[in-house]
């Protein structure tokens, strides 16, 4: 009797400590350790406004798909009034990385983020004030000036007036971070050429873009930039009506110039939010500071058009100027040289 309750109680406990091995390990769909990880990003703008909002979509998409342990909602706040209201609701849904977007949701970012202090929060291109002394908010961002460097590269090379010319948008920080990356481009092939900045004050007006862009070919300049969203349209039809070369952002205008196109300083907004998610899940999230995302990561690429009349010599001072500025070789000021 005293033998069969040894067993017995044996017996038992084993089959306890069975049960709390069992509640030790990985959860069902955790991908190995724990629940998926939420993910939550935060748009100023409805998806269907902008195309580099529907490609980030899609990448998240499909981004996801491939990682089952995470759990990523793309969130629209189009609404000034929206901002924090939303935020906050990520944040009391426990979410683990809230992304917001632009500084139109900078103080919602800051607000939310002194309640949720175990919550990662991430603001893209959020000029976040006093950035470093938040103590759970990473800001980051596109590099503009290496894929303004290399348009810059490619105008120097192909201008034969030795004088081109830009529409920005507007006078603003990133604006005036691609034409510093654009000025430093061209002279570093082309150290004599002559280059004109023109502001536009929108980025709704190509009927504006077009008389800016008229204007800067009137001047001589044979090459034009624009940095100018939708204005840019009109620089670009500026440049086909008179038959100059055209340098594009964001997008290529090759149904608007078809050939005279010398390429497009493209960004890849949803590699630079992957890389963002990546880093933050994988222990290299730095509260406090902005990082930027460029050439190395694939989050932005000068492009040229198949069919470009870009020279052989001209697509070699790219490549060569892209190398350097991978390798850590060149040093590119966000200062404009002059406005």
């Amino acid at each position: 009797m005293k033998k069969q309750f040894t067993r017995f109680l044996c017996a038992a406990l084993g089959a306890a400590m069975l049960l709390a091995l069992a509640g030790c390990g990985p959860k069902e769909g955790s991908g190995g350790g724990g629940d998926k990880t939420k993910v939550a990003f935060v748009s100023y703008m409805a998806v269907d406004q902008a195309e580099w909002l529907q490609n980030l979509d899609q990448g998240l998409k499909d981004y996801q798909s491939a990682h089952p342990e995470l759990e990523i909602k793309l969130v629209e706040a189009t609404q000034t009034s929206e901002y924090e209201p939303k935020v906050r609701a990520l944040a009391d849904a426990g979410y683990d990385i809230i992304i917001t977007s632009y500084d139109n949701m900078a103080a919602a970012t800051v607000a939310v983020a002194k309640d949720f202090p175990d919550i990662k929060f991430g603001s893209m291109d959020g000029a976040i004030p006093d950035l470093e002394n938040c103590k759970n908010i990473q800001e980051f961002g596109l590099s503009r000036t290496e894929t303004a460097y290399l348009a810059g590269v490619a105008a120097g090379m192909m201008t034969r007036t030795n004088k081109v010319g830009i529409v920005g948008g507007s006078d603003v920080g990133p604006i005036n971070e691609i034409i510093a990356g654009w000025q430093q481009g061209m002279r570093s092939v082309n150290p004599d050429i002559e280059d004109v900045v023109v502001y536009a004050n929108t980025f709704t007006d190509p009927t504006k873009g077009k008389e800016l862009g008229l204007a800067l070919i009137g001047k001589d300049c044979d090459i034009i930039g624009g940095a100018a969203g939708g204005t840019g349209v009109g620089a670009a039809q500026a440049a086909a009506e008179k038959s100059s070369y055209y340098v594009g952002w964001d997008v290529h205008y090759g149904d608007v110039v078809g050939d005279l196109e010398l390429g497009s300083a493209v960004n890849f907004f949803d590699k630079m939010v992957i890389q963002f998610i990546e880093d933050a899940v994988g222990g290299k999230y730095t509260p406090g500071v902005r990082t930027i995302y460029g050439l190395k990561e694939g989050a932005c690429d000068f492009e040229f058009l198949e069919g470009s009349k870009v020279s052989d010599e001209a697509k070699a001072a790219v490549e060569e100027a892209r190398k350097a500025i991978t390798e850590g070789r060149v040093e590119i000021s966000s200062e404009p040289i002059h406005k």
